[in-house]
């Protein structure tokens, strides 16, 4: 049962902990005498396996949720759309943060901003009405809070606003190209209304698919070591050669700094941190 959204974050932060990683960790603590290092270790190599070759299917506290392909043109009947799935995260570990520090009122715009740029970046658009039944509110409601994050330059890709103002590239570039630009995490999460780890796991998801690419690895391969969609892998790359061509010092700490390393056995999938 997800947790409902109130004031309570210690609470809230114990329920997010009982995920299947979380219970097959305590599982190999208790059931199997395993050191909690060791445990650590065996639970993310599972972790690690799982994501390379099953990368597609639902991820825990997500839900499948079909959504209106990116494809179809404006003007046509909601009966007659073409639908995609898509993966959306209902609760999250850095929902507690926001929480504390927004309230719930803002918790809530950090789910809508999430549950629609998931959407978009696997190839879907989500309407209004789905946004206002995924997080039990009113459609007024919904309306009230994107105009609120568009007065901030936030856009919300929803299929209205994509409609008018045309495709975009993904959240998770924008927060990239803001760090390759010298931004602090602080502001970058002021201008986005992301958390620092969330922006964290976008750098390290950056520089995984740069280097990759690097070594020779081709989009459909760094996808699937990746588990990043293609979409999002090209705008990577394609910012990496802007900010590459005209030079950035983000870029250079990036590169030199990374202990990222690949693993070229069992043919190349094998990726380690």
């Amino acid at each position: 049962m997800m947790p409902a959204a109130g004031t309570d974050t210690k609470s809230l932060t114990n329920a997010w902990k009982k995920t299947n990683e979380q219970e097959l960790f305590n599982n190999l603590k208790i059931d199997y005498g395993f050191s909690q290092a060791l445990a650590r270790s065996l639970v993310q190599l599972m972790h690690e396996h799982i994501e390379t070759n099953y990368g597609n299917l639902r991820g825990d506290l997500q839900v499948v949720y079909h959504a209106v392909s990116m494809q179809e043109p404006p003007g046509k009947s909601i009966d007659h759309l073409r639908l995609v799935p898509v993966a959306l995260t209902i609760s999250h570990p850095d929902d507690a943060a926001i929480l504390s520090e927004q309230g719930v009122t803002g918790l809530r715009k950090h789910k809508l901003l999430r549950f629609a740029n998931e959407a978009y970046d696997q190839g879907g658009l989500l309407i209004q009405e789905d946004l206002a039944l995924l997080l039990t509110t009113s459609i007024r409601t919904i309306q009230r809070d994107m105009q609120e994050m568009r007065q901030q330059g936030i856009v919300v890709p929803t299929r209205g606003e994509i409609q008018d103002i045309g495709p975009t590239v993904s959240h998770k570039t924008k927060i990239i190209e803001l760090y390759l630009k010298g931004y602090e995490y602080t502001e970058i999460e002021q201008r986005t209304r992301h958390t620092g780890e969330s922006i964290k796991r976008y750098i390290s998801g950056f520089t995984k698919v740069v280097l990759l690419s690097s070594q020779g690895y081709s989009i459909i391969q760094i996808r699937e070591l990746t588990d990043s969609s293609e979409k999002v892998i090209t705008e990577y790359l394609a910012l990496y050669a802007t900010y590459k061509e005209i030079g950035s010092d983000r870029l250079s700490q990036i590169a030199s700094s990374s202990a990222v390393k690949f693993d070229s056995k069992k043919g190349g999938l094998g990726v380690s941190q």
